[in-house]
């Protein structure tokens, strides 16, 4: 059991999390510090009471196709795809292949948007090393950028790949040329089906150690392990993820990919955009299955491509637990208009949500796997933008639970329409408007904007209440609220 809902006439109001759910207390009286960081309205963690208003996850538009799988090495079944942001340079890792050997590709964008395959010389296939391969075997390889303080520059990349003993680890110091960093497995394989997927490492800001989510399987359906390393060589033993809506390690559904990693405005929470696995799900008939051809990689059995469907769905957690909240379980990606879309293990999401415009980020969805059209399609949200407190019209509110912050203003991430507006109320830790600070002071609101200072009618400074025990509450009228920072 998770979050309670109290519907009374229009006013909606959450009830805290039952005791023994592994959710922590979140009423009025429980003082959440969240200093200086960024918050985003992806949870409940910072929610005391919705009135009229609910959180509302937001679908993203189609940015195009950011590569097609068309070169002699790129089979139909390229995939596993991870996206890096890397100073002025986005990096492109993708397993592709050719007679039934698999290779690690690379390409890369200025912008997120047009990307190019450079001819590294690395690799050497069918007599030419004219490509742009890394490796020479890329079943799951998942690399990171390590941001550990003073981490040797050798040693700058780092990541992961499948192999019989476990997952090998990799390092690099431009991304490009890898090499082992030993031969033997730096997470050994200890239980059965670990790791048959896409596993993901980084370096957590917010924890001060890498972190790794892995594939698991329980209960007869695929999940997710945690573990977590000092060095990057020697790992806690995988702890199984506990899901919000079932409130235990098994999922509600099939999880197949899981593409955790630190949000990159809000490092302390981590964004999850799993592949959803729908087993025995099928649409195409029989004559629609022929018409798309026999996959090269599995020509005895056309038929497995149909077997399936998937889409991508959000899951986040944050810093330091072993919880995923799935708040929204209806489909952020679906796999959309076209019988294509509607066939095993596509629409799956990369792993890496990255910037890509001053109000926008991406993601990265497969499409057609394992088809002659298979592709990488961009996705767009607004950033900060995966969901929202959202007012209707009619107009709603939502009051925060008792928060500490740090800092002297309060920015927030919003969008009215022409007709609507928003307000911001603090109060003290008893519900009581503070003096300057009431919902009669506050300066309305319109507009779209990703970074609005808060004022009220006697300013935007709100240092002489910083540290203390406070609630926030947001009036609002056909309206969202996508993130709130103290700063």
């Amino acid at each position: 059991m998770g979050w309670r809902v109290l519907v009374l006439g229009t006013a909606v109001l959450l009830l805290a999390p039952v005791a023994g759910t592994g959710w922590g207390k979140s009423d009025f009286d429980a003082s959440l510090d969240i200093g200086s960081r960024r918050e985003l309205f992806v949870d409940y963690h910072l929610i005391g009471q919705l009135r009229g208003t609910r959180l509302k996850l937001h679908a993203p538009r189609p940015g195009g196709v950011a590569i097609s799988y068309e070169k002699p090495w790129e089979d139909w079944n390229s995939f596993y795809t991870t996206i890096l942001k890397d100073g002025g340079t986005y990096r492109m890792y993708y397993r592709c292949g050719m007679g039934g050997q698999s290779y690690t590709c690379y390409a890369e964008s200025r912008d997120g948007i047009r990307w190019i395959r450079p001819s590294l010389g690395l690799v050497e296939v069918e007599g030419s090393r004219e490509n742009n391969l890394i490796l020479d075997s890329g079943h799951q390889f998942c690399p990171f950028i390590d941001g550990r303080p003073g981490v040797p520059a050798a040693e700058r990349y780092k990541a992961n790949m499948e192999a019989r003993g476990g997952l090998l680890g990799y390092v690099s110091s431009d991304g490009i040329r890898w090499k082992l960093v030993r031969e033997e497995a730096i997470v050994p394989r200890k239980i059965r089906n670990h790791f048959d997927s896409q596993n993901v490492m980084f370096w957590s800001e917010a924890e001060g150690r890498y972190v790794l989510y892995c594939r698991h399987a329980v209960g007869g359906r695929r999940a997710v392990a945690r573990s977590t390393s000092r060095d990057f060589l020697n790992w806690t033993d995988p702890v199984l993820m506990t899901y919000s809506d079932t409130g235990a390690t098994v999922p509600s559904q099939h999880l197949y990919t899981n593409q955790t990693h630190p949000y990159f405005r809000a490092p302390h929470i981590y964004v999850a955009l799993p592949g959803r696995f729908q087993a025995g799900r099928r649409v195409l008939n029989e004559a629609q299955t022929a018409a798309l051809g026999t996959d090269p990689g599995f020509p005895r059995d056309p038929d497995w491509r149909v077997r399936d469907i998937a889409d991508g769905v959000l899951l986040t957690s944050r810093a330091g637990t072993t919880i995923y909240d799935f708040t929204f379980r209806e489909s952020l990606v679906r796999p959309g208009i076209g019988l294509t879309n509607w066939t095993s293990r596509t629409n799956y999401p990369a792993l890496g949500v990255v910037p890509t415009g001053p109000a926008e980020m991406s993601f990265y969805v497969q499409r057609d796997y394992a088809q002659k059209t298979a592709r990488l399609e961009r996705m767009v949200l607004r950033t900060d933008g995966f969901s929202s407190v959202r007012a209707p019209y009619e107009g709603g509110e939502i009051v925060t639970r008792t928060l500490r912050f740090s800092g002297s203003e309060l920015v927030i991430n919003y969008a009215t329409s022409a007709a609507g507006s928003l307000r911001v109320e603090i109060q003290d830790s008893g519900g009581n408007p503070i003096a300057g600070f009431a919902a009669s002071d506050a300066v309305r609101i319109i507009g779209d904007q990703i970074e609005r200072v808060v004022t009220w009618k006697g300013g935007s400074d709100l240092s002489r209440i910083a540290g203390k025990p406070v609630r926030l509450r947001f009036v609002m009228k056909d309206a969202d609220l996508y993130s709130l920072q103290f700063r």
